[in-house]
Parts: structure tokens; sequence; C-alpha cells
């Protein structure tokens, strides 16, 4: 649940055309590691992979076609290495819709992960809290998602007729995995729906009751373009979001981005703990 400046389109920052195999050379040449697991660490996460002796760390700017994150508590940084001797890449931030990028844009680190021999992938994300057991400082296992953001990151020249895209799913065996991780950890982890919103501003109280209403237990601003892109290249995939605070309307207290990474840290050794012991799961 990230918030940045107001919204520019991106000029000269613009990604250039996205091959994987290229974006390969480029990390191959600095390491020969396979991952077996792909992270992507949301809102102020970053630190939760801090201190792992990471075999490469590449800017997000020195791999040809990934779109720069401009958004504060997203470090914009690619990993490769071992995590507890399980061989892992973990993107420490992403990028958005809402900062002006496409959804096929956004969503180029999961096909680099595909590239790379990623077989399973952990997504997490910072999120407003909207259902009542959804307490700000919880882990929530998203069960399935309600995306309002009106864009499909598949391509009709690579995918099929326009219109047409992979239906996102969380992975029954991930999801049960992540389950047994989290009591293995003593950490309480709540299961429900993720709303997912395009931003760039918070919803208003109004947006939360409709999503409430629809079945939604938290909101972001990102996630499901990352779970479609998983889909359509048959990566099963696995979200965990930390409710940082309640919901517009949820609570008398003013949203801010700042306020959200600050929140963050709070939940992120639970979600260290438990996304530790699920690679370790992972083979």
């Amino acid at each position: 649940m990230s918030l940045p400046a107001p919204p520019t389109r991106r000029g000269a920052e613009e990604p250039p055309a996205f091959d994987p195999e290229e974006a390969l050379r480029v990390i191959r040449r600095r390491t020969t590691i396979v991952p077996r697991t792909a992270l992507v660490l949301g809102s102020g996460l970053g630190p939760v992979v801090d201190g792992i002796a990471w075999d490469a760390a590449f800017p997000t700017s020195e791999i040809p076609g990934i779109p720069k994150s401009t958004v504060p508590g997203h470090a914009g940084r690619l990993l490769i290495g071992r995590w507890s001797g399980r061989p892992i890449v973990a993107a420490q931030g992403r990028s958005h819709l809402y900062e002006g990028y496409t959804a096929e844009e956004v969503t180029r680190m999961v096909r680099l992960f595909a590239a790379l021999g990623a077989k399973a992938l952990i997504l997490t994300n910072a999120s407003g809290g909207i259902a009542a057991r959804m307490t700000p400082g919880s882990l929530m296992l998203v069960e399935d998602q309600i995306n309002l953001q009106w864009r499909s990151p598949t391509r009709a020249t690579e995918d099929g007729p326009r219109g047409l895209s992979a239906r996102p799913t969380y992975s029954d065996d991930l999801m049960a995995k992540a389950a047994r991780a989290a009591v293995n950890a003593g950490v309480r982890l709540e299961r429900g729906v993720l709303g997912v919103m395009l931003g760039p501003s918070y919803e208003t109280p109004a947006e939360i009751g409709m999503l409430e209403r629809m079945g939604a237990d938290a909101v972001c601003m990102s996630t499901g373009a990352e779970a479609a892109m998983a889909a359509s290249l048959g990566l099963p995939t696995v979200a965990i979001s930390c409710v940082t605070n309640w919901a517009a309307g949820k609570s008398e207290t003013r949203l801010s981005h700042a306020d959200v990474t600050t929140s963050v840290r709070g939940t992120a050794p639970l979600l260290k703990s438990v996304l530790e012991r699920l690679v370790l799961s992972l083979t």
C-alpha cells in the first residue's frame, strides 16, 4: 500500500523494451546461482533480507528493461544468493502502475524470475485492514484477490486474443506451506481476500465500504498484476500481506505513506520468521 508524490509520466526514465534473455546475460556475468524461489518485498519490507550474505546485488537500473521504482521504501535492488542454504532471488521493492508504468512493465521482474529458473514466487505487500480481524500489525495470507486496477500484464501478441488473460491464482500447496511455516515460527497468520486498487491516492471511506461489501479483507495498490503474470507463466505463487494500518473510514487516523513504511517495521520481524521457514520448505 504505497503512495508516491503526484504521478508524472516517466519521460526519459521510461524503460527500454524488455528481453528476459538480455537481462539474464547481465546477471549471469556476476553469479551462476539458479534460484528456486523468488521473493518480492513490498513497501518498507526490504530490510527483511538484510544481513544475508548475497552472492550478487544489482540496482535495478543496471538490468536492461527493468523499470525503476520512484517510491520511498522501495530500494530498487535485485539480490541473488542463498537464504538458509536455499538458492533465492529477491527484489527489494517493486514498481507500480500508479508511477505511470504499464502492467506489462511492472511485471517484467516476474518474467525475469522465471527466466532465472525460479519455481515458486512469494509476493509481499503493505496493506490497510478492512475486516475487523485485520488489525494493524497482522499478517494476512492472501487466498484470493479483487483486482480493481483494470490492467492486464499480458499482451495480445503473446498470450492470445485481446482482453483474455490468465486468471490470477494463489497456490494451495504454497499456502499450506506458508501456514505451516507460520505455525512453526509461532506467528499468527490470518487468511483473507486482498482488494487491489490503482492509486495513487489512498481510498475513500466509500471505496473501502464498497470493497468490504465485495468481500475484501485488506487493500493494497500492488500484487494483483504480478499474480496474473505468474499465472500466465505457470509459476506457483503465494502472497503475504502486512497490515500496517486501518483502511480509510476504519479509524480516525489520517493515512500517509511515511506512516505505512514506519508501521511495517513492526511486522517485518514476524514476516522474516515466516519467510525463512517457508523458503526452507521449498526445494
